[in-house]
């Protein structure tokens, strides 16, 4: 697994701008007009600019252009690292968007709490980066994240902090409401009498006292999450290969 990219300096669109201020496409158009030292545009085109992250994140707390929401939809994240205890977040007007193939990335946003901000991008500090227990987003069921979370973005200001996290969207996966992160494992030896539960992508689950599969047996596996991406691509070999075979 390779560690997520780091976040472009100049990936913030007019767009992404208006969204962390919570106005309109065209404030933003105004604002370049008639206030002091919003930062020209460093790349893109007259159309689609793109603005340097740092110096909007310097500016806009600076003329008092962002503000918490306190009344809209609020995420629930719960987090965890090596060496950090589990992390439980609230994201205030949260956004959740998720990549449509295994080489995409998945990205959630929202407001909380600096102390929050800070203990997340802690725990983003970790060699392989936090892995998501649980993140749920009204709309969307429950999504975990076997690694590689990081902190892509953050804009602070005086009444709370506007945190973006990403991760590959090959390793999101379905949250379990009592175990969290859902994995199977496809073994290397399939075992077709063995005890361990079976799924439609091929993985297992294994069972304790499984001889082939089991504690004691220690199988080589690739591990991916269930319900992700990598799970229905699996699904999809597998249901594509039955029918080729098929008369």
């Amino acid at each position: 697994m390779q560690p997520a990219a780091p976040a472009d300096d100049t990936a913030f669109l007019a767009a992404e701008v208006a969204r962390i201020a919570r106005v309109g496409r065209a404030a933003v158009t105004v604002w370049r007009r008639i206030l002091p030292g919003l930062p020209d545009p460093v790349a893109g085109t007259d159309v689609r600019p793109r603005f340097d992250r740092r110096a909007v994140a310097a500016w806009l707390p600076a003329h008092n252009k962002l503000t918490v929401p306190h009344t809209l939809a609020t995420a629930v994240l719960s987090v965890a690292a090596a060496g950090v205890d589990a992390l439980l977040v609230r994201l205030a007007d949260p956004e959740l968007r998720l990549a449509d193939d295994v080489e995409g990335t998945d990205r959630v946003s929202g407001w909380t709490e600096p102390a929050d901000a800070n203990a997340l991008a802690r725990a983003s500090d970790a060699a392989w980066g936090m892995s998501v227990r649980r993140l749920a987003v009204p709309g969307f069921g429950a999504v975990a994240v076997t690694g590689d979370v990081r902190v892509s973005d953050r804009v602070a200001s005086a009444a709370g902090v506007y945190i973006e996290l990403s991760w590959p969207a090959r390793v999101r996966g379905r949250a379990d409401s009592a175990a969290g992160i859902v994995r199977h494992g496809l073994a290397h030896a399939p075992g077709e009498g063995c005890p361990c539960s079976r799924h439609a992508c091929g993985g297992i689950v294994p069972a304790s006292w499984c001889q082939e599969h089991g504690a004691s047996a220690s199988p080589v596996m690739e591990w991916h999450p269930g319900g992700g991406i990598r799970c229905a691509e699996l699904t999809q070999g597998r249901e594509g290969a039955v029918l080729t075979a098929s008369p």
